[in-house]
């Protein structure tokens, strides 16, 4: 049942974004889907059930072309299993570095190197604190909002994959960027 609930917000969530308006008519010749040359940014997950996450990640980021952008970012994650028995909580929190390029004006592909201190357990109610690194790997869709506002969804694979790691692939990932 939790699953289906996620689904179905991750649904809405995509159609809403499909089907928002452009609030500039206009497209000038400067790259429509481009935002300044800094820009900054965040992803916000929420996750309800037997296994609840809540995730902030705001990010900074730099274009150095007007396809090839970088960034860096922090993460904070509150994550709580139910399923465990004693319940298992957590406060994840790291840092991570990305890039992306544009290969249409809506389309991208995307790489982070993200490490995240996690606490794991080492015995019954016994935990200890571990620094847990990713390698993340996508694609995007980018939709306009305003001509410095715009939304980003993402999927991507965890390389890295571990037993310790926050993650389950395919990770999915909406966000807000605006240009500065």
């Amino acid at each position: 049942m939790k699953n289906w609930f996620s689904i179905r917000i991750l649904c809405l969530l995509i159609l809403g974004f499909s089907c928002s308006i452009k609030l500039n008519a206009q497209e000038n010749e400067y790259n429509y889907f481009q935002p300044r040359r800094s820009f900054i940014g965040g992803n916000l997950g929420i996750q309800f059930g037997t296994l609840t996450i809540l995730d902030v990640s705001p990010f900074l980021g730099y274009k150095l072309t007007n396809n090839l952008s970088i960034g860096a970012g922090f993460t904070y994650q509150f994550y709580k299993d139910s399923r465990a028995e004693p319940t298992y909580s957590s406060n994840i929190y790291g840092g991570r570095i990305f890039s992306s390029y544009i290969f249409i004006p809506e389309v991208f592909a995307y790489a982070e190197y993200e490490v995240l201190n996690i606490k794991i357990p080492i015995g019954y109610e016994e935990y200890a604190r571990k620094n847990v690194s990713s390698v993340l790997v996508g694609a995007g869709y980018r939709q306009m909002i305003g001509p410095n506002l715009y939304s980003d969804i993402m999927i991507l694979w965890n390389l890295t994959e571990s037993p310790d790691s926050p993650y389950s692939n395919p990770i999915y990932r909406i966000g807000l960027v605006i240009g500065l």
